[in-house]
């Protein structure tokens, strides 16, 4: 599946190749980036980088959405340095008039559990009784 854009931006291509010969983390994966840069699969990618083909995917899909950000590369002169901020969903309040809904899950849960070790015992049974029937044919 050949494409006719290429797959890293100019600058991407020289934030790589820094990456590729340096001792960084990801130095494995910026040479499969690259690989596939040049028009290599993703298998050949693979091979050429010494990363696992599903390893190569996961880089190939990860890089589509994050872009450089996938990649460790601040040692080797990463040209921004934004932050990504992350921003936390207030905690649910309990009102103190009403009490948990852990209670009624609690009972539920109990039940279910009773279900379980019924058809558990339910299925000894059968094998326990199967057991015998092959024994009497022997």
């Amino acid at each position: 599946m050949a494409t006719t854009t290429k797959f890293l931006k100019p600058n991407e291509v020289t934030v790589c190749k820094r990456l590729a010969v340096s001792d960084s983390a990801d130095n494995k994966r910026a040479t499969a980036l690259l690989a596939i840069h040049t028009g290599e699969t993703q298998v050949s990618a693979a091979a050429i980088s010494g990363l696992t083909s599903g390893q190569v995917r996961y880089i190939v899909r990860r890089f589509r959405v994050m872009r450089l950000d996938a990649l460790s590369y601040e040692d080797v002169g990463r040209t921004t340095t934004e932050s990504v901020v992350v921003e936390e969903k207030p905690a649910k309040k309990i009102k103190k008039d009403k009490q948990p809904k852990k209670d009624k899950k609690s009972k539920k849960g109990k039940a279910k559990d009773k279900k379980d070790k019924d058809k558990k015992s339910k299925k000894k049974d059968k094998k326990s009784k199967d057991k015998k029937k092959s024994k009497k044919k022997k």
